[in-house]
């Protein structure tokens, strides 16, 4: 009986261990199993993750920065929902400057004047782009672009229009000086999608800015000639135009702004004789369309004007006008004509 009860207490003994065994297993286990979903859960979630920001990433890319928000030089607001692929330009400066940013493929019209030698930096490429524009609201429409860029003294009426009709229209401001130059061309690099060809851009013009500072920087004061500019209809330019921009950065006094005359303003005769300018810029294009050869030979003829240095040892210059009254990046290749111009010693 002592052998039977003594058994009985071992066999107890090892059930009792084996079921503690048991339930330890059977905890670890089902621990284990938890802890193996809540670490795959998590596993599963970075991955996710990180797949969605990759493509979100490459998404960024692709639209290069779109849809874009921006106020246009008048204070509305547009959105550019994607990179347009169906570009009009209506103004000629920005036609120069598309030219230069985009490929032609991307380049439903141009403006009118984009093809006009007289005043067109872009003719042969221009001439590449088979439709050309102006302010026609139908034919425009018609186009169906994904963007339409106009001045900011276009006809706000038309802009609205167009507006009215689903299309995207940017009003750009007219720059005045080579900086706002700059800052136009980053801007319809911006709108374009394009903002690292809108910076080669500004380089070369940079370029080309720093060749002629650096060779007329060593000019002293009294060495410096003053010169007038004035178009077809004798109107001069004075401050806040680019002339007197163009002026500055070659080198030569703009007679114009140093009296104190704001924007365009018309002159005499007379008051060319009192001012006696050293070098005079006469037109070599209008848009009334003139004899630029003719119009320069009668006002080197007139006897009034006779005593006027620019005159007298003929220094009276047609440059091109494509390069003195454009508000593209073309801008700097009127500084070096006129810095040619005045001190052609510099740039032997």
């Amino acid at each position: 009986m002592k052998t039977l009860t003594k058994n009985n207490n071992k066999l107890l003994k090892i059930i009792g261990i084996l079921l503690m065994v048991f339930v330890l297993f059977t905890v670890f286990t089902a621990c284990t199993v938890k802890g193996k979903d809540k670490t795959t859960d998590t596993s599963s979630t970075v991955q996710t993750g990180d797949a969605s920001g990759t493509e979100k990433e490459a998404e960024e890319k692709d639209d290069a920065g779109f849809p874009l928000k921006v106020k246009d030089a008048k204070g509305t607001e547009i959105e550019i929902k994607k990179k347009p692929e169906k570009i009009v330009s209506l103004t000629l400066t920005t036609d120069e400057m598309l030219l230069s940013l985009v490929d032609k493929k991307r380049i439903t019209a141009l403006s009118h004047l984009s093809v006009d030698p007289g005043i067109s930096n872009v003719v042969k490429e221009a001439e590449e782009i088979p439709v050309k524009v102006k302010l026609e609201l139908e034919t425009l429409i018609s186009l169906q672009p994904d963007l339409i860029i106009v001045a900011d003294w276009t006809d706000e009426n038309a802009v609205k229009q167009l507006r009215d009709a689903n299309i995207t229209v940017y009003a750009l401001a007219t720059p005045n000086n080579i900086d706002e130059v700059k800052e136009a061309v980053l801007k319809v690099a911006e709108l374009v999608g394009e903002k690292e060809k809108g910076k080669d851009v500004i380089s070369w013009m940079d370029a080309k800015l720093k060749a002629i500072e650096d060779k007329v920087k060593s000019l002293k004061a009294d060495e410096k000639l003053k010169a007038l500019s004035c178009d077809s209809f004798l109107y001069t330019y004075g401050k806040g135009t680019t002339f007197d921009d163009i002026a500055k950065r070659a080198g030569v006094i703009n007679l114009a702004a140093e009296q104190g005359m704001e924007m365009w303003q018309e002159i005499s005769k007379e008051k060319i004789v009192e001012l006696n300018p050293d070098i005079l810029f006469l037109p070599s294009w209008s848009y009334e369309g003139f004899d630029a050869e003719k119009f320069t030979e009668d006002f080197k003829n007139d006897k009034s004007l006779a005593s006027v240095n620019a005159i007298k040892n003929n220094r009276v210059f047609n440059l091109p006008e494509a390069h003195m009254t454009t508000t593209s990046q073309y801008i700097v290749l009127g500084v070096e004509d006129v810095a040619r111009a005045a001190y052609p010693e510099l740039f032997k």
